[in-house]
């Protein structure tokens, strides 16, 4: 129920952003809702904002959150639960609409997970150097031309609660072209931007939130600098708030869709700055007998019953391979989330639908 609270307060603050938008506000607005992790109820949810006008991005937050209520079940289910799905932008590229969704390739569904205990800060500065040192013969991602990067994220559960949450980033702009989110079995949302939206997120301000290489090559080289760089920003962008705590929650998008572009040197600056921050810490964790680091903000803002934010690595490649989500009472399968990399056509721009002056959607 604290969850649906949530989800309603921050619909109400994002419709009342689209009455009378500042500049930037709504693609903004959009991209970060669309980019946030979805996980069932009582966790985070990805939302998808993209190939909608104002308005009728409002109506599909609307209907996600109904199917979400309803439960995810095999099939379509017909009667109140389809009447409830959000429309489905049309997807015109044959190959591209066909490629199945599939499970992710790191870890089965139910593989075993095994924490380490006693967590701390100095776990986590030796977790970070160690981690960018064995990532240091790691080459950028190149995409050729007609391609854009896919990122396949994924939990390990079962059933109801398996979910599986696809992007099709535009590599240059870092605009997601294409979302797709499954969640036990039935694919719930299917959304192509249309390529109005596409152009104007591509030029809103590129930061944290829109991490294009050049954003990453422009970040200071020394750790401390950044860290720094990234507190003045965090302190302007939401001013009263721990700039800690904010810079980790939008390193999630920083580190979802930029990362595979990294170069070493980029990787080991920002790594090391994440660590310079006190209220991260870090331990070891094991999925299917394979050695990972999880490194956790554990917020001083969040109050007793906040739970931390968690990056995993490969322990082995050093490369950022998820997140965690501690402390909510779910089963394991359903804490983690992995990622896959690779690359996928280009998806051809979804249809913008005309408002009408209400605010409605035409039929």
């Amino acid at each position: 129920m604290m969850d649906e609270e949530r989800d309603l307060t921050a619909l109400r603050e994002f419709r009342s952003a689209l009455d009378e938008p500042p500049e930037g506000v709504l693609v903004k607005g959009r991209y970060r809702l669309a980019s946030s992790e979805y996980r069932p109820p009582r966790r985070r949810r990805q939302w998808l904002l993209t190939g909608a006008g104002a308005a009728a991005a409002v109506a599909v937050v609307v209907g996600a959150v109904a199917v979400a209520g309803g439960g995810a079940g095999g099939g379509d289910g017909g009667g109140e639960q389809a009447a409830t799905k959000p429309a489905v932008a049309p997807v015109t590229d044959k190959a591209d609409k066909d490629l199945p969704v599939t499970p992710g390739t790191r870890a089965p569904a139910g593989a075993a997970i095994v924490n380490e205990a006693g967590a701390t800060h100095a776990k986590a500065v030796a977790a970070m150097d160690r981690l960018a040192s064995a990532a240091a013969g790691a080459s950028p991602l190149e995409i050729g031309e007609g391609k854009v990067l896919y990122i396949k994220s994924y939990n390990l559960a079962f059933g109801p609660n398996a979910n599986i949450h696809e992007v099709w980033m535009d590599p240059k702009a870092m605009v997601p072209l294409r979302i797709r989110s499954t969640d036990g079995g039935a694919t719930n949302t299917d959304v192509v931007s249309a390529q109005e939206e596409i152009d104007a997120a591509a030029t809103q301000p590129a930061n944290m939130h829109r991490p294009t290489t050049q954003y990453v090559a422009s970040l200071p080289a020394d750790p401390a600098q950044l860290l720094g760089a990234w507190r003045q920003w965090a302190q302007a962008v939401y001013p009263g708030r721990g700039a800690d705590g904010m810079i980790w929650k939008d390193a999630y998008e920083l580190l979802h869709y930029s990362e595979p572009f990294w170069t070493p040197a980029q990787r080991a600056a920002i790594y090391k700055a994440l660590a310079k921050m006190p209220d991260v810490k870090g331990a070891g964790m094991q999925i299917d007998g394979k050695a990972y680091d999880l490194v956790c903000m554990f917020r001083a803002d969040a109050g007793p019953s906040g739970n931390p934010d968690c990056v995993l690595f490969d322990s082995v490649t050093g490369r950022f391979a998820g997140n965690v989500t501690l402390g909510e009472g779910l089963a394991p399968g359903e804490n983690v989330t992995l990622v896959d990399y690779g690359t996928q056509p280009r998806p051809i721009p979804g249809v913008k639908p005309s408002l009408a002056p209400s605010g409605k959607a035409k039929k």
